[in-house]
């Protein structure tokens, strides 16, 4: 019921993102059958977009990152909903 899963970007823009295209299939599939997300990313991945989208920001509900996270980075993240 509870997917942990890491990615190579997240932005309010983007949502979160992969440069290969069948670590994507696999981590869409993960998103769309748990009901709850949590994303696990360090701070370096916060504003990043990479080439394929695997999931909107609707679709993560926990974000665990590291203490040098930038508020300017998480301040649309959290106005997204998301812990």
């Amino acid at each position: 019921d509870v997917a942990f899963v890491g990615t190579n970007g997240i932005s309010a823009r983007h949502g979160r993102s992969t440069p290969d295209h069948d670590e994507a299939a696999v981590k869409r599939a993960l998103v769309t059958s748990a009901r709850r997300v949590v994303v696990l990313a360090d701070s370096s991945k916060l504003g990043q977009e990479h080439l394929v989208r695997f999931a909107e920001l609707g679709a993560v509900d926990v974000l665990v990152t590291d203490a040098a996270a930038p508020d300017s980075d998480l301040a649309p993240l959290r106005d997204a909903g998301i812990k």
